[in-house]
């Protein structure tokens, strides 16, 4: 209800908004500051916005001052319809939002926000007037010479692991596609193939990594490139005016690929941009099987659900019998955490567009099958409920082995059953009675310290622990 509300008031402040537009070129340039919640993604404060966001060393960016997340945006067209709402939890989800907005697009941020400037004094800004004031003055207010973004001992530690580096320019692109081991002192860079394309070696200090003795693909990137910027995945280095990045790629291999399915079981999951097509507006959920759902905000299933399924192969999420207008075939994953994917989405062999695919665990946590076996083995009864906690009789099932007792109120056996589990999908076999119609496997998609939330197609089901 309160985001239907806030939305709506975005929608009537617009529509003000509009009516008094005929004379401006741009929403933030109206004199009253208390209708500044508009943007215009060609405007002057919306270029700002990017700029901040962008990463060190990029032209126009504005290193100084930095937003604090999350900020939540909203998204309209020109008839004053949403076409998106987001909430943004960092620079890169910030930047690839603006980046994605079409030319008439409008956009609300929801103030107050608060920004931080390079010596940690913090501004909060309740207007896109006030806002505009502040980006503007910390364009030119420090030097980024004295931003410490981190230090040796972490740039070590990501070089020395066992994840090669994607090297880009700051769009994203490259002479050619090259992937760099620093895990020892010595510097391997290989191309596509997994051929190697050039030798070296490297040394850091004071938050420079020195390049040495390439000769070959990689020849003219010796030299002392100071670290200005360093995320959780990526490193931006900068060389006089040369800025280039560095982006984590986990080798994806046949022994990751279980491991991935792991990941992209536990949660929804939704682009941190969306993408023009329709899927982009939705959240995909990975089910067993091969069985994949499309879902909006509210859970509701997109119809393009019915025929897809879905195949993990070599680091590459395949989708089949799908509607490519709408979904792209491969999904290529160039590396990947318990929480982000970053995949290169293509349409038979062509690269349509690259973007970051995000854990949604709205619900609560998913959690592993020793966490699940631990409850359930715990000695206490699980009472079943439907989601509104009503169910068509008082039941309360005992999972302390490997069967199923499912007493009544009078804790007299109303059903027996037996119960297995594998990879955070409970199955219930052998119920004949009260619960015959349970049978089946049931996905985890919530547990917490008293309650497992159990959902097997459109019906969910809740287990809440009652001890004697």
């Amino acid at each position: 209800m309160k985001n239907f509300f806030t939305k709506f008031m975005f929608a009537a402040l617009l529509m003000g908004t509009f009516t008094l537009i005929s004379c401006q070129e741009e929403f933030e340039e109206l004199p009253d500051s208390n209708d500044g919640k508009a943007i215009e993604a060609s405007s002057s404060t919306a270029a700002l916005i990017k700029d901040t966001s962008s990463e060190g060393g990029q032209n126009n960016s504005i290193e100084c001052i930095d937003f604090v997340y999350p900020i939540d945006l909203f998204s309209f067209n020109i008839n004053l319809e949403i076409t998106n709402t987001v909430t943004v939890k960092n620079d890169i989800e910030l930047r690839l939002f603006f980046t994605g907005l079409g030319e008439n697009d409008i956009v609300g941020i929801d103030f107050p926000i608060t920004l931080e400037k390079y010596d940690g004094t913090r501004v909060v800004v309740n207007s896109n007037a006030e806002l505009a004031v502040v980006l503007e003055a910390a364009k030119d207010s420090c030097d980024p010479g004295q931003i410490a973004p981190c230090s040796d001992g972490d740039i070590n530690e990501a070089l020395l692991g066992d994840c090669r580096f994607k090297i880009t320019n700051l769009d994203g692109t490259f002479f050619e596609e090259l992937y760099i081991d620093f895990s020892n002192s010595n510097i391997h860079a290989y191309d596509a193939n997994n051929t190697i394309a050039d030798e070296g070696n490297w040394s850091l200090q004071s938050g420079v990594l020195q390049i040495n003795s390439l000769s070959a693909t990689l020849g003219n990137y010796i030299g002392d490139w100071k670290v200005i910027s360093c995320e959780n995945d990526s490193f931006k280095l900068k060389r006089g005016e040369e800025t280039i990045v560095l982006t984590k790629s986990c080798e994806v291999t046949g022994e990751s690929n279980e491991e991935i399915e792991n990941i992209l079981a536990e949660c929804k999951w939704e682009f941190v941009v969306p993408s023009s097509s329709s899927i982009g507006l939705y959240n995909v959920k990975f089910l067993e099987n091969g069985d994949v759902k499309f879902v909006d905000e509210n859970g509701g299933v997109f119809t393009i659900d019915t025929f897809t399924t879905w195949k993990l192969d070599g680091g590459a999420i395949t989708f089949y019998n799908a509607n490519q207008e709408l979904i792209a075939e491969k999904w290529k994953i160039s590396s990947y955490s318990a929480s982000q994917m970053y995949v290169d989405i293509y349409n038979e062999n062509e690269l349509v567009y690259q973007n970051v695919l995000q854990r949604k665990c709205e619900d609560g946590t998913a959690c592993s099958d020793a966490d699940i076996n631990d409850a359930l083995f715990g000695g206490c009864k699980f009472k079943i409920t439907n989601l509104d906690g009503t169910f068509f009789e008082e039941l309360y099932i005992d999972f302390s082995n490997s069967n199923i007792h499912a007493y009544d109120a009078n804790n007299t056996i109303a059903d027996e059953g037996a119960w297995s589990l594998q990879s955070g999908v409970l199955s219930f076999v052998a119920l004949s009675l009260k619960l015959d119609n349970y049978n089946g496997e049931w996905e985890v998609i919530e547990c917490g310290t008293d309650s497992f939330k159990l959902e097997r197609g459109e019906e969910i089901i809740v287990l809440t622990k009652e001890c004697d």
